[in-house]
């Protein structure tokens, strides 16, 4: 008698706790509004990233803010660092025909008509739904696959590769050497139900063409590295 009772209890207590972690801290752009980070710092899954790849996106990176990239040793006192979480890997399409990225494409479709509902808190009443849910997100999927086709084409082009793909999440903390360390503004990705997630970054104006001698992984990779920090740079220099 109960039970409808219980799943709402539960399914409100669900909620207010994904809001509570994704709202817990205020944006990372806010706060270095509020106040300048004396330190940059990475932490990275990048394929294949070097030690001198890291050092020069931290380098890039500090730049853009404005902090000295090597700060001084001994320095007592709190200090804010940026704390910057990257995965990366090459770009799943590069050498993809039509066929299979309409495939892939399909698939995608067909996965996110039956997953979005559900991450609104519904649930398909029966198999049936689903399933009806599912083709009608791998037709619109598969009616996508050739403007995917020639978008990537069209890139790959312009530039000689397609860009590699990144996630990433954004910190601000406070660092002291009595209290320790404390997350004062963060982003997530992917987000958690309704809790803030880190923005999209537009790549696309920050990618440099490569001539064909020099379009190794890595010379990939680092081009898609510098691009990627040069568009986290312009996104802080934005005022909302």
């Amino acid at each position: 008698m109960n039970a409808p009772r219980h799943r709402s209890i539960s399914a409100l207590l669900l909620l207010g706790l994904s809001l509570a972690l994704g709202w817990a801290c205020k944006r990372p752009e806010t706060a270095l509004r509020e106040r300048s980070v004396q330190r940059v710092e990475l932490v990275q899954t990048v394929k294949g990233m070097t030690p001198e790849e890291e050092r020069a996106v931290v380098a890039q990176l500090s730049e853009g803010l404005g902090v000295p990239p090597e700060p001084a040793k001994g320095v007592a006192g709190p200090s804010r660092v940026f704390r910057l979480t990257l995965e990366g890997r090459p770009n799943s399409m590069t050498g993809r025909g039509l066929g299979s990225t309409c495939a892939i494409s399909a698939g995608l479709g067909a996965l996110v008509g039956v997953v979005i509902p559900g991450a609104g808190l519904a649930v398909w009443a029966t198999w049936r739904s689903a399933a009806i849910a599912a083709g009608a997100g791998g037709l619109l999927g598969l009616g996508y696959g050739p403007t995917w086709y020639r978008h990537n084409a069209a890139l790959q082009q312009e530039l000689g590769y397609l860009p590699w793909g990144f996630s990433a999440q954004w910190e601000v903390l406070e660092r002291s050497p009595r209290l320790g360390e404390e997350v004062v503004a963060a982003s997530r990705n992917p987000p958690l139900f309704f809790g803030r997630h880190t923005p999209y970054l537009d790549l696309k104006p920050h990618l440099k063409p490569l001539p064909p001698e020099s379009r190794s992984e890595a010379a990939i990779r680092q081009a898609s590295l510098r691009a990627y920090v040069e568009a986290l740079v312009k996104h802080f220099q934005q005022k909302d």
